[in-house]
């Protein structure tokens, strides 16, 4: 044998050797079978988790009791995932069993999100929602849920409107679409739609999370009060395994956020009036003489403790699981007498009888005291820095005995108290220095008592039955109480007329709300076929019941009671009700999760409106493709989320805000109240008309398109999505103007148009993740644009707020809702030509210069223009969490730019009523350009702002410590809130975000604004 035969021999059985050693590799690889079971921290089986053998097609899921098998080689890897819980990855090498323990992934428990009567997988939605996991929420010192949503959702802006404490915030989902029904969004909680005072009632501690339904297509199911958007809320529930009770309590210092602007003083007065004059009047000689110099914000915005305590129960077997808590909430405010406590419990229960029946309930009762802050800042903050809260020894030689010959040490000073004083001593000057005569501004406040009082009891049961493998049929009777009961006493130094201003009132309601609702479900999944449907019937009454009383007449503070009056007056009493009753259906359907389609409709009827026109239909639509499950896509290490989505659906408004309870509940039909008219000289009982019938009066109605983009890239370090929506609200319920013939000026019809349109941005990085340090980025933006599109007849009506002080707004189609209207400043009065412009300290001259804009040489109304309005044009919020081991670091900085503010609070605490800053006739050129700074933009100021809303340092102590001591969890934590808090250079109030209570065509009214709070609080969250 040559050579080269010897080498091809070789060769041959190389060949032979290496083809032998392959297959017994592949025999090997198909001979090993892997079983095991998959559990969580709790030990508790988990259901549906993928098994994949990494770097192949092979696998499958656990079934119902958490228990799997799979075919493997020696040397493969094992990747078990599932959604809420971190991705493991285990290496095989000759193990039968393997089982896994998965722990979850808070970051991804939004996963699956809630869709009103049921859930989806996020994957599969098609619609704009938005979730938010109560992560760290409850670690928020505020006294409402709401409060602490704030600059965490895109789209929804939250803004504190009011600054008593257990003040409810002022919630909008897309801008304002109503012009005479509410503009606030629906409020489910647990299944059940609430007001959203009912937010006020609930503990932060016992909420899971929130779901956001934002466009029509996803509210829709809600038909007619899906129109401004739904907030679902779900509340903790027991969980199978040893009962855990957990305890965890907050306690910090709240304070005011002041106004630099407001901030007057004596020496700063005596400095200025120095610097133009070389000396000093009389009048500003004798305020210094007094040696009173603070700013009133320093007494009125007094500052305050808030806690909170709240201690849970939760566990269960493996088929009855169950929650209970306690709660109490102690918030003083900020403001002098501001008082809120809340007292609320809440017990839920779930469980199964064999395999088919499930049933439980759920009961949280609550009662909240809240003392009320009866007072104005504007009215008091205008009083002057030299004024003392009470005479002591030193002011009381100043009081003009001759008028007030009775005043003590300790009792209230007042600016008339110090008038006639002999200056120098010698007859010579008798000086005045007061410009009111109203009562001391802490006595406004300290000697009234205002009070809520309510009690409220939310719950329910359900029943649900599996009829066959995926369909499933659920009732459910649930419903909400509120006793509400008001007292007010105002006591006989509160005001400047005495007793004969003291006065009583109470008022007592009641509200019931029932709810039954029965609807079938079906949820399967046929290969790559996944398909969910509802449908079911919704049946809801209110019951309202209340009655009022208020007294006068009274002689003193010893008895506050209607029995002291001696006069009883304005006695009432009502009794109101509505009925509801809906239709709704929903088909939900994902191919091979890359093509995704749902449909919905409901179909509402309500007694608010006439026969022929009680119920609405509300359909919707929306479909997506998931691009990055296709095959093209589908392996990308860049690509791994590309989603793209559009919707478009129909929803209402039923509820109408007119002013009054009678109307909104009953607008079709004539309505009369009991009055009285003089015939032949004799009173006689007569019945007034109160409106205007309208028995085609009919549903306000929202249509939307919403365009949408998801995305998840680098795998999904960086995430989000991009939403673009048009929705227009038409059918409006509308005050249309009639003929004075009627009676009436205006009456309720469907008439006009309004349209937002706008884009959301949701962007979430993970910058960092090692093992001992993480950091994660969340940004959030929205822009949206108001134009009333159709006005009818009252395009282009002018309105206002207060008929003294008529500064307008105008609804022009082509422009917001609301709009501000008056002539512009040229410039200020020089304050040569003011009678006297260093008195009161503060003060400002009333009137202004303003353009002549046509150039005819006058000012008149043709000179008036549009001079902005109050809706911001982008709300945006930045998020940053940072973990470093058990130590862990975060912060969200929110902003709001665009939007303008009508401060009418400058005309009050600047004093413009004071005829000493009124200009001399005499002496002042071109008066017939000057005009009331209020009918300018003068007071229309930029309500932008950015505020770091909350910081917060924690640290999770180690658990090997904490088991010793048998405690499961130990934080504790510390956090800020509104520690800065930066406002527009021409911004002078106190809470660019505070707006008065006005109709949307005169929204953006402010008087100064209740203030922000800026909070420090600790807290620890404790499990054992």
């Amino acid at each position: 044998m040559n050579l080269i035969e010897q080498q091809m021999n070789f060769k041959t059985k190389l060949l032979l050797i290496v083809v032998l050693l392959v297959n017994i590799q592949l025999f090997a690889q198909t001979s090993l079978t892997v079983s095991g079971t998959v559990t969580d921290v709790n030990n508790v089986p988990v259901p549906g988790v993928n098994v994949l053998v990494v770097g192949t097609t092979q696998g499958t899921q656990t079934d119902f009791d958490g228990n799997y098998t799979i075919e493997v080689a020696s040397g493969n890897v094992l990747r078990f995932s599932s959604i809420g819980y971190l991705t493991q990855s285990i290496p095989v090498a000759d193990q039968a069993q393997i089982d896994v323990v998965l722990q979850e992934d808070t970051e991804q428990l939004d996963e699956v999100v809630l869709i009103g009567y049921g859930s989806r997988k996020k994957v599969h939605m098609t619609g704009a929602v938005s979730s938010v996991v109560n992560e760290d929420l409850d670690e928020i010192a505020v006294a409402r849920v709401d409060d602490a949503l704030v600059g965490q959702i895109a789209g929804v802006n939250i803004s504190a409107t009011e600054g008593e404490a257990g003040s409810a915030p002022t919630i909008r989902i897309r801008g304002v679409g109503s012009l005479n029904g509410d503009s606030a969004p629906l409020v489910v909680v647990d299944g059940l739609p609430v007001e959203s005072d009912f937010l006020g009632n609930l503990d932060m501690n016992e909420v899971e999370s929130f779901d956001v339904l934002k466009d029509a297509a996803s509210s829709a199911i809600y038909g007619s009060r899906g129109s401004n958007g739904v907030i679902l809320i779900t509340t903790k529930q027991g969980k199978e395994g040893k009962t855990k009770f957990a305890y965890n309590t907050f306690m910090g210092f709240k304070e005011a956020r002041q106004s630099e602007d407001y901030y007057f003083s004596v020496a700063d007065a005596v400095e200025r009036e120095i610097a133009a004059n070389g000396t000093l009047s009389n009048r500003t000689f004798y305020k210094q003489l007094i040696g009173v110099d603070r700013d009133w914000q320093d007494i009125i915005f007094d500052g305050g403790v808030i806690e909170n305590h709240s201690l849970s129960a939760r566990g269960g077997s493996k088929n009855t699981k169950f929650s209970v808590s306690l709660g109490y909430l102690h918030d003083e405010g900020v403001l002098l007498t501001d008082d809120y406590k809340r007292y609320n419990a809440r017990l839920k229960i779930d469980t199964k009888v064999g395999n088919n029946l499930s049933f439980g309930g759920n009961l949280a009762p609550s009662y909240s005291r809240r003392r009320r802050f009866d007072g104005s800042t504007h009215d008091i903050l205008r009083q002057t820095p030299w004024l003392p809260v009470y005479h002591d020894a030193n002011t009381i030689q100043y009081v003009d005995r001759n008028v007030y010959p009775d005043v003590q040490i300790g009792d209230y000073a007042i600016q008339r108290h110090f008038d006639n004083y002999d200056l120098f001593g010698d007859g010579s000057v008798l000086q005045d220095i007061s410009n009111t005569s109203n009562t001391n501004p802490a006595a406004k406040v300290l000697e009234r008592d205002r009070n809520d009082y309510k009690f409220k009891m939310a719950g329910g049961v359900y029943a649900q039955y599996k009829i066959l493998d995926g369909l499933n049929f659920r009732t459910g009777l649930s419903g909400d109480y509120q006793n509400t009961f008001q007292d007010r006493w105002q006591g006989v130094l509160s005001n400047r007329n005495g007793a004969s201003a003291a006065s009583y009132a109470l008022s007592n309601e009641n509200r019931i709300h029932i709810l039954f609702e029965n609807y079938l479900s079906y949820d399967k999944v046929f290969g790559e076929h996944d398909v969910a449907i509802i449908a079911g019937t919704s049946t809801e009454k209110w019951d309202y019941q209340g009655d009022s009383a208020s007294g006068s007449g009274y002689t003193s503070d010893l008895l506050k009671t209607l029995d002291a009056a001696s006069i009883i007056n304005d006695i009432g009493s009502f009794k109101l009700a509505e009925r509801f009753r809906s239709y709704f259906a929903r088909v939900n359907y994902a191919f091979a999760d890359k093509y995704l389609a749902s449909i919905s409709y409901r179909r509402d009827g309500s007694s608010i409106f006439g026969v022929d026109k009680k119920y609405g239909d509300f359909p919707a639509a929306s479909v997506g493709w998931s691009i990055s499950e296709e095959n093209f896509l589908k392996d990308s290490d860049f690509i791994n989320n590309l989603k793209l989505r559009v919707s478009y659906g129909f929803t209402g408004n039923k509820d109408i805000d007119t002013g009054s309870d009678i109307i909104d509940l009953y607008p079709s039909v004539p309505l009369l109240e009991a009055g009285s008219a003089i015939v032949n000289g004799n009173p006689q009982t007569a019945f007034i008309a109160l409106n205007i019938e309208n028995p085609i009066l009919q549903w306000e109605r929202l249509k939307e398109i919403n365009p949408g983009i998801d995305f998840g890239f680098f795998n999904n370090r960086i995430s989000g999505s991009v939403d673009y929506y048009e929705r227009t609200s038409d059918r409006l319920l509308l005050n249309n103007p009639v003929p004075s013939t009627t009676g009436f000026s205006s009456a309720l019809v469907n008439l006009g148009e309004v349209k937002n349109s706008g884009i959301e941005i949701e962007l979430r990085t993970k910058n960092v993740t090692t093992e001992n340090f993480r950091w994660s980025t969340t940004f959030l933006a929205s822009m949206n644009e108001n134009e009333l599109t159709d006005f009818a007849d009252a395009n282009g009506q002018i309105q206002n707020v207060d008929d003294k002080r008529a500064a307008e707004w105008i609804n022009l189609v082509g422009n917001p809702i609301s709009s501000y209207y008056g002539w512009v400043v040229d410039r200020e009065i020089p304050l040569e030509f003011l009678r006297e412009p260093y008195h009161p300290i503060g003060a400002q001259a009333q009137d202004v210069y303003v353009k002549d804009l046509n150039g005819d040489g006058l000012i008149d109304d043709d000179d008036k223009t549009l001079l902005g309005d109050p809706y911001p044009d982008l709300i945006w919020s930045v998020t940053n969490d940072f973990q470093f081991g058990d130590l862990d670091f975060s912060f969200l900085f929110q902003g709001s730019h665009g939007a303008e503010i009508r401060n009418m609070g400058d005309q009050y605490i600047f004093n413009h009523f004071n005829s000493g800053q009124d200009f001399d006739p005499s002496i002042t050129p071109d008066q017939g350009f000057i005009k009331e700074k209020i009918f300018t933009n003068s007071i229309i100021q930029d309500a932008s702002y950015i505020a770091l809303r909350t910081l917060t340092i924690g640290y999770n102590f180690p658990k090997d410590v904490l088991s010793t001591l048998g405690v499961s969890n130990f934080r504790l934590y510390a956090t800020g809130q509104n520690l800065m808090y930066l406002t527009a250079d021409d911004y002078t109030g106190f809470n660019p975000e505070s707006v008065n209570d006005t109709s949307p065509t005169t929204y953006g009214y402010q008087r100064a604004g209740s203030p922000i709070a800026r909070t420090i609080s600790v807290g620890a969250n404790i499990e054992f």
